[in-house]
């Protein structure tokens, strides 16, 4: 009696996951959109140069829209954009060099400072009064009491405003997190610092608290130029409703896997041993670039290149693992035959998984490959990609299948958890030795190569768990790897 009560006990589960997973996508569809409204010509450009890194673009769009703005990103040689009021953004090293290189320009309407680095050409002739317009500094956290360990962005504002950071007074703004302002007497130079540290100014872009401030500014500076009062209700709510929306996202997918079956191809229930020599080529592999990331670290060509090495790095794990296993995808041993029955939900999966990567990679970065500037190398790079990793994957996946089925265990990191761990060393290894001050660009390497090995992983997993399906599963894998390679490069 309790075996034919269990469908109609499940049934309400896959009705509601599967209502979950339609509300969930049409609401990310939604918030992918959204932010394009408010779009005119007629608003005033915020020029932001030196963002050489991913931008939020999709959130960062909501929240200019919301205050009136459209933004256009560009390089340190370029030009300003066509525009008859333009507020002048840099980020970084050469953020102060726009100052004077733009003061005098009728269109621009003031300047805003990201994280800038003091630099004595540059500030030649910069006071309170020169130039009138306003100028913001936003910076990372700094309460430092001492002049000699103050931050470079207190450092510019003091010699810009002639105002003391040391004993002068801040107002906190920003409620709970709220950031340090100081303001000068003239009202027209402003240093934000925020709660929070900030090792790479690119990222300060992704931060909500950011971008609410900078949203604030540019309302209260320039309110004559602003197209329309800022909609601080517009801004906050995409943020909320974007981390509610990924968590539902998950929850949905949780929900529609629990009324399924595990495969038993898909599982080492026997968990028979694997040779040492594999977990020694692989652990060889991690300790060697380990080594490796430790000793560049200190070039500064080599340093920069390490977000290639990390974001190709498992592609080199998994090149490794398909010719050690490659004799389990020939045999006949173990052979697996795919059940006619589990094709829909396979498929369901990995359509649904896709569009989920898809819509949480959009909302969070802008999927453009910056480092390399050739678009059609770029694509043409993602596609390369793209192919090596599904035949990788596919390969692995079912020689994983065969040879658990066969009673061997599972040969590789679809289906032996150790195997899969060793990939996360060196990504681990960088993220720790990149909390060094001045190594930000190993620590983010550090995360990317995290991110390259795990995300694809968590994503395709289910549909190896429960579905008999290795192309569907490693088609999955390739996509998925991808996107996200796409989002770090």
């Amino acid at each position: 009696m309790s075996k034919k009560g269990n469908p109609i006990q499940q049934a309400p589960i896959i009705f509601i996951s599967l209502g979950l997973i339609a509300v969930t996508l049409v609401t990310m569809l939604i918030l992918c959109l959204v932010p394009g409204a408010g779009e005119s010509s007629k608003n005033p450009v915020l020029a932001l140069y030196g963002c050489d890194g991913n931008v939020s673009s999709i959130s960062f769009e909501n929240t200019l829209h919301a205050a009136g703005y459209e933004y256009e990103i560009l390089d340190y040689e370029d030009e300003l954009p066509e525009a008859s009021s333009i507020v002048v953004a840099g980020i970084g090293e050469e953020a102060l060099s726009l100052i004077n290189r733009f003061k005098d320009d009728p269109h621009v309407l003031g300047f805003i400072l990201i994280c800038p680095e003091f630099n004595e050409e540059y500030l030649t002739g910069l006071t309170s009064v020169n130039p009138m317009c306003d100028i913001a500094i936003f910076a990372g956290k700094d309460n430092t009491t001492s002049v000699s360990d103050m931050s470079d962005a207190r450092r510019i504002y003091e010699r810009i405003s002639g105002e003391d950071t040391i004993f002068g007074l801040p107002i906190k703004r920003g409620g709970l997190f709220a950031s340090k302002v100081f303001i000068n007497n003239e009202q027209n130079r402003m240093l934000s610092l925020s709660c929070v540290k900030v090792h790479d100014a690119g990222k300060l872009m992704f931060s909500p608290l950011f971008q609410n401030e900078l949203a604030g500014y540019l309302s209260v500076t320039y309110i004559d130029e602003a197209t329309r009062e800022t909609s601080f209700g517009r801004i906050n709510s995409w943020f909320i409703l974007s981390w509610i929306t990924i968590a539902f996202a998950v929850i949905s997918m949780l929900l529609y896997l629990s009324h399924m079956k595990l495969s038993v191809s898909g599982n080492d229930e026997k968990k028979a041993p694997v040779s040492k020599w594999v977990f020694g080529l692989i652990g060889g592999i991690s300790i060697a670039v380990t080594i490796g990331i430790i000793a560049t670290s200190f070039d500064d060509f080599l340093s920069g290149a390490m977000l290639m090495i990390m974001s190709f790095l498992p592609e080199v794990f998994m090149l490794c693992l398909f010719i050690i296993n490659f004799k389990w995808i020939y045999s006949k041993e173990g052979k697996i035959v795919p059940q006619r029955s589990g094709l829909v939900p396979a498929v369901f999966i990995v359509v649904v998984t896709v569009l989920y990567a898809l819509f949480i990679l959009t909302m969070t970065t802008d999927l453009n490959v910056r480092k390399i500037e050739d678009t059609g190398l770029a694509t043409g790079l993602l596609a390369m990609m793209l192919v090596a990793d599904a035949v990788l994957s596919t390969g692995l996946i079912y020689a994983s299948r065969k040879s658990s089925a066969a009673g061997e265990g599972a040969k590789n990191c679809f289906g032996n958890r150790k195997i899969f761990l060793l990939m996360f060393i060196p990504g681990a290894a960088a993220v720790l030795f990149g909390m060094i001050p001045g190594h930000t660009d190993v620590f983010l390497a550090g995360l990317a190569g995290i991110a390259l090995t795990g995300i694809p992983y968590i994503a395709v997993m289910p549909v190896v768990r429960h579905t008999d399906r290795s192309l569907l599963a490693g088609i999955l894998h390739g996509i998925v790897y991808t996107l996200v390679l796409a989002a770090v490069l």
